[in-house]
C-alpha cells in the first residue's frame, strides 16, 4: 500500500492558498457562498461515487440537478435509491453547516443524525441506527469492533477530539494543519469503528468535513479519481498513527483549493 505526502513546497502552497482564499471570501461573501455551494454539490456527487460504481458520475449530476425523469424509481429502484441518497448527502452537508454556525460539539447523536439524513428515504429501517451485527470491511484486514461495542468505541475518542477541535483559533500554518489533523482523526474514527450496516464512508467524509466547517474552511472534496490512494491511506492508518489519512487529506485539500482559486481570480475583473 502507498499514500501521498506533500512536498514542503506543496504544503507552503496549500497554506498560502487557504489564507488567501479565506481573505478573498471575507472580502467577497457572495463569491464565498458560490464557491462553497459548488463544492457542496461536487462533494455529494463524489462521496456517493466513491461508494457506488454502479451509477456513473454523469448520472449523479443528473440526479443532483433534478433533471430528466421526475420519478427515478420508474427507471430502476436502485437508481431511485441513488437519487434519495445523493439528495440526503447534500442535506447532511447543509445541516452540518448550520450546526457549525452554532459551534455544536461533535457527538454520537450527530453521527446518528448524519446517517439518518442520508438514508431516511432509501433504507428507512436502518437509517440513523447503529448496526446490530458484526461486520468485516471488504478488502481490508482491519476487523471493526463488535456491534455492542460501537457506542463505547466512538465515545472513547469523541471527548478528546472536542477538547482540541473547539479550542483552535486558525491564525497560522500550525493551527491550520491542526484542523486537518483532527479532521483526519474524525474521518478515521468512523471508518475504523464502522458503526453502520451501510454508509460508513459517506458519514466518515461528512464527519471529517465538520471539523473544517467549524473553522470556516471550504469543503474538502475527495475526488473519485483518488479512490484507491484514499482507501490505502485509511488502511495504512492506526489510532496510534493517523498520519497516512492526514497526509492524504492535505493532498486532497490542495487539489480542492486549486479548483476554486481560478474562480476567485474572476472577482474584480468587471471593474
Amino acid at each position: 500500500m502507498s499514500y501521498v505526502v506533500l512536498t514542503n513546497r506543496e504544503r507552503e502552497e496549500l497554506v498560502d492558498l487557504f489564507f488567501r482564499l479565506r481573505h478573498l471570501g471575507e472580502k467577497y461573501p457572495l463569491a464565498q457562498e458560490e464557491a462553497q455551494t459548488a463544492l457542496r454539490c461536487l462533494k455529494a456527487i463524489h462521496s456517493n461515487a466513491i461508494e457506488d460504481k454502479a451509477v456513473d458520475r454523469i448520472f449523479l449530476q443528473v440526479l443532483m440537478h433534478g433533471a430528466g425523469v421526475p420519478d427515478k424509481s420508474k427507471i430502476s429502484r436502485y437508481y431511485g435509491a441513488a437519487s434519495f441518497e445523493l439528495r440526503g448527502q447534500e442535506a447532511v452537508l447543509r445541516w452540518l453547516e448550520e450546526e457549525a454556525k452554532k459551534k455544536q460539539p461533535f457527538s454520537i447523536s450527530m453521527i446518528l443524525e448524519m446517517h439518518r439524513l442520508i438514508f431516511k428515504d432509501s433504507i428507512p429501517d436502518m437509517a440513523g441506527k447503529f448496526r446490530e451485527t458484526d461486520v468485516r470491511i471488504s478488502g481490508m484486514v482491519h476487523v471493526p469492533p463488535q456491534s455492542y461495542q460501537v457506542p463505547e468505541a466512538l465515545q472513547q475518542h469523541i471527548s478528546g477530539i472536542n477538547d482540541e477541535l473547539l479550542n483552535i483559533e486558525v491564525k497560522d500554518e500550525e493551527s491550520f494543519l491542526d484542523v486537518i489533523r483532527i479532521s483526519a482523526q474524525m474521518h478515521y474514527l468512523i471508518a475504523n469503528v464502522h458503526p453502520f450496516e451501510d454508509g460508513n464512508g459517506r458519514v466518515a467524509r461528512a464527519a471529517g468535513n465538520y471539523a473544517m466547517l467549524l473553522h470556516d474552511f471550504y469543503y474538502d472534496v475527495i475526488m473519485t479519481d483518488y479512490r484507491d490512494v484514499y482507501l490505502d491511506s485509511l488502511e495504512s492508518s492506526t489510532w496510534a498513527d493517523t498520519s497516512p489519512i492526514f497526509h492524504f487529506l492535505e493532498y486532497s485539500y490542495l487539489e480542492t483549493l486549486r479548483r476554486i482559486s481560478g474562480f476567485f481570480n474572476l472577482i474584480g475583473r468587471d471593474g
